[in-house]
């Protein structure tokens, strides 16, 4: 009798219910330097998270440009080249990948392949303040 009346619930939707599970956290990275060897540091004291998500068209070449304050990417999708003029560097980066962008450096990224890049991008900057400054005649 037991087993007709556990099929029956079966059978219109009724479960057991669900085992709680623990989140996952899966660690994607611990740094303490930029790409380009510079030590991570925080803009004054007042500080301001912004996260954007940035997506590169195919083939795309981004404007020699740098960043005054923090910046971190994570690789969503696709693959990009970053070629740092000031160093005469160039690192390439995957889905699943970080990247810990130098400060004050001129670089560039180029969208490798026939997909886009889709980045997540951390700027940490002092409140108000943009972290994109565009080299003159690009």
């Amino acid at each position: 009798m037991k087993a007709i009346a556990f099929a029956l619930l079966l059978a219109v939707g009724v479960t057991a219910p669900a085992v709680a599970r623990a989140p996952e956290a899966v660690p994607l990275g611990r740094y303490d330097a930029t790409n380009t060897g510079q030590p991570i540091l925080l803009p004054g004291e007042a500080l301001e998270a912004t996260f954007t998500r940035v997506t590169i068209p195919a083939g795309t070449a981004l404007p020699v440009h740098k960043h005054p304050y923090q910046r971190y990417g994570f690789v969503e999708s696709g693959r990009i080249r970053v070629s740092n003029l000031d160093t005469g560097t160039a690192v390439e980066y995957g889905p699943g990948e970080t990247i810990i962008e130098a400060r004050g450096q001129w670089h560039t990224g180029q969208a490798l392949g026939d997909a886009p890049v889709v980045l997540l991008v951390i700027d940490q900057t002092p409140p108000g303040a943009g972290n994109t400054v565009m080299r003159e005649g690009e």
